[in-house]
């Protein structure tokens, strides 16, 4: 009797600890679903912030709009570095306008003749017969902004595969080459559009004289 007392009082006690073990290895069960419950959670949230920061990002620059652009969409801006080539690209047809509308003022200050005319743009276009002169007034493919500045990086030959129709043609024929790749920045090809401008008769210029670029039918 004393021995089956002192078993029975074992198994008890055996059964009491397995429920006191069992009591805690639920409790550690449950904690360990609630911590994964909660990184979880956290997990999703720091998600949900790093998606929401990607995308701020983004929107401003949708808001921005296009280098070179301002923030309603209009273009361009004075020291614009975006490439011509680029530019082109990102600015729909007839949105390029120069930031700089007072063409003669910006050529005499900067002395742009100088820096054009007799090194570049002058070897071909100076009236020898190898390219129309570019004092003459007279616009094949239209003389605003835009068209000017699209017609120079592009070359006539691209501008009409773009849907660009040439207006007329003078004593020569030679179409002209794609340049935009020589010019380093668009800020630098609107200083050169101020130049040609500043060289042609008084009034072949906007707002006195304005001939819209011709789009193909």
């Amino acid at each position: 009797m004393p021995h089956l007392c002192r078993g029975r009082y074992r198994r008890g006690q055996d059964n009491g600890m397995t429920r006191s073990t069992r009591v805690r290895g639920n409790q550690a069960v449950r904690k360990i679903i609630v911590g994964l419950f909660v990184l979880g959670f956290v997990g999703v949230g720091a998600g949900l912030w790093t998606s929401h920061a990607a995308e701020e990002p983004a929107k401003q620059t949708e808001e921005k709009g296009p280098a070179g652009a301002e923030a309603g969409g209009e273009c361009c801006k004075a020291g614009d570095t975006t490439p011509p080539t680029e530019l082109v690209d990102k600015i729909p047809a007839g949105q390029l306008h120069s930031p700089y509308p007072d063409y003669a003022k910006i050529a005499k200050e900067q002395d742009l003749v100088k820096d054009f005319r007799l090194p570049g743009c002058n070897e071909c276009h100076g009236g020898g017969g190898m390219c129309p002169a570019l004092s003459q007034g007279i616009w094949f493919w239209g003389n605003t902004d835009d068209v000017l500045f699209r017609l120079v990086t592009l070359g006539s030959a691209e501008l009409e595969k773009r849907g660009f129709d040439r207006i007329t043609y003078g004593s020569v024929h030679a179409p002209m080459p794609p340049m935009g790749f020589a010019v380093k920045t668009s800020d630098d090809l609107w200083k050169i559009i101020a130049f040609i401008r500043s060289i042609n008769p008084p009034g072949a210029n906007p707002p006195e004289k304005v001939v819209p670029a011709r789009m193909k039918q």
